[in-house]
């Protein structure tokens, strides 16, 4: 890298017009110089575009129509001109000293091409909520996880997308990436990213994560069904762009097609299209042995889970 290499920061957005300000704010205050703020919109229908234009030339902004996160990270990537890129949801912030450890954590790991880090949930006015999590890391680490995708091993616990850095070499070489991923677009980041190099996972939090009404059903106990048809539609486009992932995203696939029919239906899973264009292309004989159990056990787990009474939040 350059000694004081170019930074984008892409902040992506919808209907947060109410934590724009907060979040825009907290990138134009980093202590480290060198950077630029990409702000996409996509299509909101609150004020937020009053609020974007209201920061005139101390940021690039881009209004498009709705398409969905994926297509939002396009976007902001292809507007942006750092060498390294961070991404930022609109309800989050950066503390003000996050860049420049970022830069500082790649020259200290020169074959690192992405780092993740760890967040602070906090709740609407920005308090901090010091919700137990499963980190991973206690230390700085550099960490090479192409084995484990190869193999099809298990993968640490990696945070949302305000945690996701990368260098711009790495990233160019997958994005755009597929703008069907209208939500949770940043697994398919992560995923992309480790199978392709090693990395950097951080136990500092140099973001919030912000938790309000918009987004609490990240804490539902059932968040699992709630992902599972974007992990099967991130297998299949990770699997497209890189065969090598099969044992993975087989397994993956395998796993959240269960648990997705569980919750509902066969039928229901197999109307997404990629349920279907990942059978129609990939189906073999070991993927059967392999997959079929899974997909049954799963199934059977999340069918009895659905029949236990809900608990009553008050």
């Amino acid at each position: 890298m350059n000694n004081q290499p170019l930074v984008s920061i892409l902040i992506n957005n919808y209907n947060y017009a109410h934590f724009l300000p907060d979040s825009i704010n907290s990138a134009l205050n980093q202590t480290y110089s060198n950077t630029e703020i990409v702000v996409v919109d996509d299509g909101s229908i609150d004020n937020s575009k009053q609020v974007i234009e209201s920061y005139g030339n101390q940021i690039t902004y881009i209004f498009k129509k709705n398409g969905g996160q994926a297509s939002a990270f396009n976007a902001g990537f292809q507007a942006s001109k750092g060498e390294i890129i961070c991404f930022l949801d609109a309800d989050d912030t950066y503390t003000p000293d996050k860049i420049i450890k970022i830069v500082e954590f790649f020259r200290q790991y020169p074959n690192a091409d992405w780092l993740f880090h760890q967040l602070d949930d906090v709740d609407v006015t920005g308090k901090s909520l010091e919700l137990k999590r499963d980190v991973g890391v206690s230390e700085l680490i550099f960490i090479d996880l192409r084995e484990q995708i190869l193999k099809g091993g298990n993968l640490p616990k990696f945070q949302a997308t305000s945690a996701l850095c990368f260098k711009r070499k790495l990233i160019a070489k997958f994005l755009p990436m597929p703008e069907q991923l209208r939500i949770s677009a940043d697994h398919f980041l992560r995923l992309a990213s480790i199978y392709m190099s090693p990395g950097i996972l951080s136990p500092d939090k140099l973001a919030t994560h912000r938790i309000h009404g918009a987004n609490l059903f990240e804490f539902n106990s059932d968040i699992e069904f709630v992902y599972a048809e974007t992990n099967i539609k991130t297998c299949y486009y990770l699997r497209q762009l890189f065969p090598e992932t099969k044992s993975y995203t087989d397994i993956i696939y395998a796993h959240s097609v269960g648990r997705l029919a569980g919750k509902s239906n066969f039928l229901k899973v197999l109307r997404i299209p990629e349920t279907k264009e990942y059978i129609k292309q990939y189906f073999s004989f070991q993927f059967g042995i392999k997959a079929v159990p899974r997909i049954f056990y799963n199934y059977f787990k999340a069918a009895l889970s659905s029949l236990k009474p809900a608990i009553k939040v008050n």
